[in-house]
């Protein structure tokens, strides 16, 4: 017990063990983690990290899950989840500084009321910041990466640093963090422009009115595989035939081919398995070999 005592004096927040990650994802599935902390600031998280390097221990961040799918055996070690402290956003002229935590939606809300532009790319995608920066989200209209200007995070070691844009290392759908495992994301700094603020709001009411429209709606991930460069996954996988093919709990979307969605209680392994079911029919079908979108997270 001395290890779940340790994390208690030094997290504020919820402090669990062998807690199940299924309510923690937008897919709802995933097996416990060995320890979970919620951190309230950046002194808890630095004091977190220095005792989780010191004392070797593996360790994982987690946002809101929406892009995650975790194994049915869990996660080993330990899983930080940053509190309500890192959901705040602040306007300062023509810059906003956001928490990791807070939706990116609620960011661009939040600049479209003060006539700041430059989110509308990514203001209709689910997430939040922190997991927006990882994946360099965003759609045709703009991607994350083109308004930010700096990233603060915390290191394994418990060092506070600021990352600039191209220390971020971003590219399509990826930046640094994808790869570099030795820090987390506290806030974003973004240089936003002068915008008409009903108009910007206007536009992003009419995205995401469409897109609860024309997506599934349900338990998923949003689009499971990346689009390969020139092509529609989902056109992909629509046109190799896998619309509306189940594994257990699991259906890819009859409505949008790069939707696998938990439809039925379905299990990470569910899920999984369909997924490379699709991956080796497109492959057969097209001779493409789609890559992951989604981020899969402990043993397969």
């Amino acid at each position: 017990m001395a290890l779940i005592d340790d994390l208690r004096r030094i997290a504020s927040g919820r402090v669990a063990q062998d807690e199940p990650m299924a309510g923690y994802t937008t897919l709802g599935v995933g097996g416990p983690a060995d320890y979970f902390v919620e951190v309230m600031s950046e002194d808890e998280l630095s004091s977190l990290m220095k005792y989780v390097t010191e004392n070797g221990l593996e360790w994982m961040i987690i946002g809101d899950g929406a892009n995650l799918l975790i194994s049915d055996k869990g996660i080993r070690g330990i899983v930080i989840r940053l509190g309500e402290e890192f959901s705040k956003i602040e306007v300062d002229g023509m810059r906003i500084t956001a928490g990791s935590s807070a939706r990116i939606s609620k960011v661009a809300d939040v600049a479209a009321k003060n006539d700041l532009s430059g989110l509308e790319g990514v203001g209709t995608v689910p997430g939040s910041v922190g997991g927006a920066i990882v994946m360099n989200a965003g759609t045709h209209r703009g991607y994350i990466d083109e308004v930010t200007h700096s990233v603060r995070v915390v290191t394994y070691t418990g060092e506070k640093r600021v990352l600039s844009k191209a220390e971020c290392g971003f590219t399509y759908r990826n930046s640094r963090f994808q790869w570099d495992r030795t820090m987390i994301i506290t806030y974003a700094v973004f240089n936003m422009r002068r915008g008409d603020g009903a108009a910007i709001q206007e536009h992003l009411d009419s995205v995401r009115k469409h897109r609860a429209e024309t997506q599934p709606q349900g338990k998923s991930a949003g689009c499971f595989f990346k689009n390969p460069t020139g092509l529609s996954a989902g056109k992909l996988i629509e046109g190799a035939g896998c619309k509306g093919w189940r594994e257990g709990g699991a259906v890819v979307s009859g409505i949008h081919g790069n939707f696998i969605m938990n439809a039925d209680n379905a299990t990470a392994t569910d899920l999984y398995m369909l997924a490379e079911r699709v991956r080796d029919q497109v492959r057969e079908v097209h001779g493409i070999e789609l890559e992951y979108e989604v981020r899969l997270i402990g043993e397969w």
